[in-house]
């Protein structure tokens, strides 16, 4: 028999093995206001999905607002399969708020493992070379070990990075078109010191600031 304090521990376990945040719908809204929103159609990637806090939060700005895109097509990751689900009924939602705003939604859920698939371009795009002009995250935060697969995928990518969260920054850079939009949730940590300094280098390169909020 399997305690309600038991699951609690275990789904503790499977956050802290994957580096799993999640995002307050409150801290969502926020991060959603953050966009210019000057579409007319949205390619949007949400690299580390969880359960839709952060896309729903986007589609509610996009559905309120005078200016409204007509079309919104929606690639999300999430490598926690406990997690589809939830996903699966938010996304559903964002589909029936994007209806009744008059706005086409079209989408694709991926349980998989975005680092790899990011690190190998073909596999992202499906074969078609689609870019994203928006991306929104809240990457999860894990150490990577020098000798492990991911950072022997993360480097034939040309990425190098000791951290879960910079590669998701470093891979969604990739695959933004120019002049798109990204807003992520980041500890401080990749602002300085030599561990980051290849990670800054390769942002900094590639795109500009527009806005820092400190929490």
């Amino acid at each position: 028999m399997t305690t309600a304090n038991q699951t609690e521990a275990m789904d503790q376990n499977r956050r802290r093995e994957l580096g799993q945040f999640f995002t307050p719908d409150s801290v969502a809204d926020l991060m959603a206001s953050f966009f210019q929103a000057e579409w007319n159609e949205v390619r949007l990637l949400d690299a580390g999905a969880g359960r839709g806090a952060l896309t729903s939060a986007l589609v509610r700005r996009l559905c309120g607002q005078q200016r409204r895109p007509g079309r919104i097509d929606l690639t999300a990751y999430e490598i926690d399969g406990t997690l589809i689900p939830s996903l699966y009924e938010t996304v559903e939602k964002c589909r029936r708020d994007c209806c009744a705003s008059g706005i086409e939604f079209t989408w694709t859920i991926r349980n998989e493992d975005f680092v790899v698939s990011g690190s190998r371009h073909g596999e992202l795009f499906g074969g078609d070379r689609k870019a994203f002009n928006a991306a929104i995250v809240n990457p999860p935060y894990r150490k990577i070990r020098s000798d492990s697969p991911d950072r022997a995928v993360l480097s034939s990518a040309g990425i190098e990075t000791s951290n879960l969260y910079t590669a998701f920054l470093a891979l969604i850079v990739k695959v933004l078109e120019p002049g798109g939009e990204l807003v992520a949730i980041t500890p401080r940590s990749f602002c300085n010191g030599v561990y980051f300094r290849p990670f800054r280098e390769q942002l900094l390169n590639s795109v500009a600031l527009a806005r820092l909020h400190v929490f």
